[in-house]
């Protein structure tokens, strides 16, 4: 069970992981601070780094409970 709970955090990981990439990417598009500033560029640019920090850590953890055998 431990095993399928671990899959699990990897793939919400993963895709948390592709979400915040679009978010970063588009903090740094032209259009983004042209049409709505710089608050919301900077915005995209903090919630997309906090969404992949935890992304990883979520990452880290499940690969660890992956990792455990049976006691």
């Amino acid at each position: 069970m431990r095993q399928v709970v671990a899959v699990l955090g990897l793939a919400w990981a993963a895709l948390n992981v592709v979400v915040a990439s679009f978010f970063v990417s588009g903090s740094f598009t032209a259009t983004t601070p042209a049409k709505e500033g710089i608050l919301a560029q900077l915005a995209l640019l903090t919630g997309g780094g906090l969404i992949e920090v935890f992304g990883v850590l979520l990452v880290w953890q499940s690969w660890k409970l992956f990792g455990r055998h049976r006691e």
